[in-house]
């Protein structure tokens, strides 16, 4: 009797699910749960707020702020506005051809990236992300943009198919999520 209420109670879960519900979170889509999402980085401004992307029901936060002309400082955990450790991976390297981001040998201090490379972000709940940076302006407002990536259903598996995030980028709190 146990194994049936067990399984009864899977498929229900299941079924939920794959339903997609009430569209609110791209996890619970199982053509999602193992994606990579992604969305543009459109001029964040730096050290104003955090900047908070992710799949809806998981989250990533960061604050940048400009380094010097074409490069920026990205935080890790050691900062309050961080839930990630960071990683930069140079230009050269695709960051969708990653398999394993979990490997990168991250801190929790900060880290300086430059235009043309990409952030990898590991989080305290166990989810990863990146930001590509194809540009930083530091002639006005000192602003970033660029692509986000988010790996939805856990690891650091970046080659996953690459499906664009429901949910976009957003300023808040990571005291929030």
């Amino acid at each position: 009797m146990p194994f049936r209420t067990t399984v009864k109670a899977l498929v229900i879960l299941l079924s939920g699910c794959s339903s997609g519900g009430d569209g609110g979170g791209n996890v619970g889509r199982t053509d999602q749960l193992n994606a990579v999402l992604y969305g543009p980085i459109s001029e964040i401004q730096e050290s104003r707020v955090d900047w908070i992307w992710g799949d809806s029901i998981n989250w990533l936060c960061q604050q940048w702020s400009e380094r010097t002309g074409s490069s920026g400082w990205f935080y890790g955990t050691s900062r309050p506005w961080s839930n990630a450790d960071v990683f930069v991976l140079e230009s050269s390297v695709d960051p969708l051809s990653v398999v394993a981001a979990e490997n990168f040998a991250y801190t929790t201090d900060s880290v300086f990236a430059f235009e043309g490379d990409t952030v990898f972000f590991r989080g305290t709940n166990g989810f990863f992300g990146a930001w590509t940076i194809d540009q930083i302006d530091d002639q006005t407002h000192e602003t970033l943009s660029g692509t986000w990536y988010f790996k939805a259903g856990g690891g650091g598996d970046f080659t996953a198919e690459l499906i664009e995030g429901l949910e976009p980028m957003r300023q808040g709190f990571c005291s929030t999520i």
